[in-house]
C-alpha cells in the first residue's frame, strides 16, 4: 500500500521531483523544468542507478547518442544547420535520460505507486501550464495523467480486481471520448491482468521468453478483434468511417493511420548514419520523404509534410524514427533498449503473476509511442516506463540465492539495500 510513515524532507523533495519530471514547460530552447531538476539532483540520483539492471548502460548510450548528434551537425557541409535547434534536440534527449535517473531515485525513496501518482499530478500541472487541447480535452490532454494516477493508486493494493475495475472504467471513458487506441490499450491491459489470475498457482521461476510469445499472440488477436468491432460500428459511425478510410488508403490500419512510417523508412535508408540534431531538412529530403509516403498510397501534397514534419526540423511522428534521424543509430539503439528492457521486465513479472495494470499499460503505451508517437510528447512517459519497470539488482541476487518471493511489478517495492 502507499506508504504512510511520517513525511521527511527527502520524501517531499522526491515527490516534487517526480511531478517536475512530467512537466514539459520550457524556459528556453529545450530547457525544461524536468531537465533543470535532473541536473540539480545528479548527486542523489546517479548513485541509485547502480541498484537497477541496465540503468547506467542505458544512460551512457543516451549520452553517446547526444554527442553523435552534435558531431553530425558540426561536420554537415551540404544542409543548413542551427545551433539553437541542436541545443533544443540535445536537451530533449538529455531530459529523457535525466528523467529516468530522477524517477528511479524517487522510486527508491517512495515506492512505485507513490512515484506514479506524483508523476501524474505533475502531468496535470503541465496541462494547466501549457493549456489543454480543446479539440478533445480528455483524449489529447487529460487521459494519460488521470490514468497514471488512478492505476498508481490501485497498484498500491495486492487486490488485482481493483486494477480490473479501474481499467474497465477508464476504458469506458475513453470509448465515449473517441479514443480508439487508448481504449484498446486499457482493454488489452485488463485482459493481461485477468489472464494472470488463471495461470497455475504456486511459486514459479520467471519465464519471460514464453510469456512474450503468448503476449504477442494475445496482442495480435486483441488488435484483430478490436479492428473487426470498429468496422462493424461497435465504437460508433465516426470511428468506423475513419478506420475504413485508413485501411482503404494503404491496406493496413497502422500504415493508413501512420503514413509517416514511409517517410522515416525512406530517409533512414537514404542516410543511415542520421542527419544530426541541429541539421535542417532540405527540399531533397522532403521529396525523399514524400516518395516514401506515396508508397503507402498516401497523398503527401497537403501541407502537413512541409508544415509539420519538416517545417524547421525532422519530425516523423515516431520516437524511434526521430531518434535515428537526429542522433543516428546510437539514438535508435537507445530508444529500442529502453522499450525492450521494459517489455522484458513486464513479461518476467507477468510470468510470475506479479504485474499490475499500471505496469502493463505503461509498457503497451511505451511500445506504441516508440514506433508511432513524436519524441517530444512521449519522452516523459517513456522515462516513467523504464523507471517503474526496471529490475532491482537486489531482487535478481535474491533469486539467484534461491529466493522465490517477488514484489509485484507496479506495486510498492522496498528501498534497495545499500
Amino acid at each position: 500500500m502507499l506508504r504512510t510513515e511520517k513525511y521527511t524532507t527527502t520524501s517531499i523533495i522526491a515527490a516534487a521531483a517526480a511531478a517536475a519530471s512530467a512537466i514539459r514547460y520550457q524556459f528556453g530552447p529545450g530547457v525544461s523544468l524536468s531537465l533543470l531538476v535532473a541536473v540539480v539532483l545528479i548527486p542523489v540520483w546517479w548513485p541509485a542507478m547502480k541498484e537497477y539492471r541496465f540503468a547506467r548502460p542505458l544512460l551512457g548510450l543516451a549520452a553517446a547518442a547526444a554527442v553523435w548528434g552534435v558531431v553530425l551537425t558540426i561536420f554537415e557541409t551540404v544542409r543548413p544547420t542551427s545551433s539553437s535547434l541542436m541545443m533544443e534536440q540535445t536537451f530533449t534527449l538529455l531530459s529523457l535520460a535525466g528523467g529516468i535517473g530522477v524517477l528511479l531515485w524517487v522510486r527508491s525513496q517512495l515506492g512505485i505507486a507513490a512515484t506514479a501518482v506524483a508523476f501524474g499530478v505533475g502531468a496535470l500541472v503541465n496541462v494547466a501550464l501549457t493549456g489543454g487541447n480543446s479539440a478533445n480535452l480528455w483524449k489529447y490532454s487529460l487521459a494519460v495523467p488521470v490514468i497514471i494516477i488512478v492505476l498508481g493508486l490501485t497498484s498500491s493494493s495486492a487486490r488485482r480486481w481493483l486494477d480490473l475495475l479501474a481499467l474497465a472504467a477508464l476504458a469506458a471513458v475513453c470509448l465515449v471520448s473517441d479514443s480508439r487506441s487508448m481504449t484498446s490499450f486499457l482493454l488489452l491491459s485488463g485482459v493481461i491482468v485477468l489472464w494472470q489470475s488463471f495461470m497455475p498457482p504456486g511459486r514459479r521461476r520467471p519465464r519471460p521468453a514464453q510469456t512474450l510469445i503468448l503476449l504477442g499472440l494475445l496482442s495480435v488477436a486483441a488488435f484483430s478483434l478490436l479492428q473487426a468491432l470498429i468496422l462493424d460500428g461497435a465504437l460508433g459511425d465516426a470511428a468506423q468511417q475513419r478506420t475504413q478510410a485508413q485501411i482503404d488508403t494503404s491496406g493496413s490500419l497502422i500504415a493508413g493511420g501512420r503514413p509517416e512510417l514511409g517517410a522515416a523508412t525512406a530517409l533512414i535508408s537514404h542516410r543511415p548514419q542520421g542527419f544530426g540534431s541541429g541539421v535542417l531538412p532540405t527540399s531533397q529530403d522532403v521529396w525523399i520523404a514524400k516518395t516514401g509516403m506515396s508508397g503507402l498510397n498516401y497523398d503527401p501534397n497537403n501541407g502537413y509534410v512541409e508544415g509539420y514534419m519538416f517545417g524547421g526540423q525532422y519530425e516523423v511522428h515516431s520516437v524511434l524514427g526521430d531518434m535515428w534521424l537526429r542522433f543516428g543509430p546510437l539514438g535508435a539503439a537507445f530508444s529500442l533498449m529502453l522499450v525492450v528492457c521494459a517489455v522484458y521486465a513486464v513479461a518476467r513479472s507477468v510470468s510470475i503473476k506479479a504485474a499490475s495494470g499500471l505496469a502493463v499499460l505503461l509498457v503497451l503505451l511505451g511500445a506504441w509511442d516508440t514506433f508511432f508517437s513524436p519524441l517530444l510528447t512521449s519522452s516523459r512517459t517513456l522515462a516513467l516506463l523504464f523507471a517503474l519497470t526496471a529490475i532491482p539488482l537486489a531482487e535478481l541476487a535474491h533469486r539467484r540465492r534461491g529466493g522465490t518471493e517477488s514484489v509485484p511489478l507496479g506495486a510498492d517495492s522496498p528501498r534497495p539495500t545499500r
